[in-house]
């Protein structure tokens, strides 16, 4: 009888191992970290400004944010910490952590709550602000979008507000914000829809003047929190990443890479806070 109760257990927990990797008994996101002396990180490689490649390196917000974080954990742990970062993409952001691929992805990722309990994942504390506006030629600012030709990322959150805004316009599905931008700018498409900072920061990266295009309207079409992705059982691991946006190493990384946007982001949150 104990050989076939070993024998169930045994088969059981290979079961568990192999169906369940993520359950509870598994050790700790810092747990790991501290074991491994590695702390994975989901980082884009097209959104300027949060994660892109420059010159041949990964650069951005996320990668400052990345190596300033694993500093402070080898500072707490008395052991040196380094990163390895892992390409994230539109599709595979949420999967990436919930397989635990990775321990966090940082990215313009829009908070919401109905997607964490979709995705079984958990978003840290805002660390940022935009909203859905257009990029278009400077010399179409004053141009009606009402019946126009729109640009839009395909699986983008932006899709909803444009189509609830501009219910007539055609609207065109983008698979590259980079082909969005360039299609705003060649006329492809009267104005290309996303978030203020990502079309900025796309239009700079491309080379466009400043002078040859403009963000409209002033008032976004919605209000857009960024957060990291987080696992979803792990409120320590959570607690130490909200700990260390709004500490002073976290902060010092955001001025660097976003103190340029104050004014503006101060027009946007004003506005979001007021809705």
């Amino acid at each position: 009888m104990n050989k076939r109760l070993k024998l169930i257990f045994l088969t059981s927990s290979i079961i568990c191992t192999v169906l369940f990797p993520s359950v509870s008994w598994a050790r700790t996101v810092l747990q790991e970290i501290q074991q491994t002396g590695v702390l994975k990180v989901g980082i884009r490689k097209d959104a300027v400004f949060f994660g892109y490649e420059s010159s041949g390196s990964w650069t951005g917000y996320c990668a400052g944010f990345a190596n300033a974080l694993a500093s402070s954990l080898s500072k707490q742990m008395n052991t040196s910490i380094s990163v390895r970062a892992v390409t994230s993409t539109l599709p595979t952001r949420e999967g990436i952590v919930r397989d635990g691929t990775v321990h966090i992805e940082c990215g313009p990722n829009t908070i919401s709550r109905e997607k964490e309990v979709q995705e079984n994942i958990k978003y840290s504390e805002p660390f940022f602000v935009t909203g859905t506006q257009f990029i278009v030629r400077a010399a179409n600012k004053n141009t009606s979008l009402k019946n126009a030709r729109l640009g839009v990322l395909r699986g983008s959150t932006n899709i909803r507000s444009v189509t609830q805004a501009y219910s007539e316009a055609e609207i065109q599905q983008f698979s590259e914000r980079s082909e969005g931008v360039s299609a705003a700018m060649n006329g492809q498409v009267t104005a290309f829809a996303g978030d203020s900072i990502l079309l900025i920061g796309e239009a700079v990266r491309q080379g466009v003047p400043l002078s040859a295009f403009e963000i409209v309207p002033n008032q976004p079409l919605s209000c857009d929190f960024y957060g990291m992705i987080l696992p979803t059982n792990d409120t320590q691991w959570q607690g130490t990443v909200n700990s260390f946006i709004g500490g002073s190493q976290g902060l010092q990384v955001w001025g660097t890479w976003f103190g340029g946007f104050r004014s503006y982001l101060k027009g946007t949150l004003d506005y979001c806070k007021s809705r």
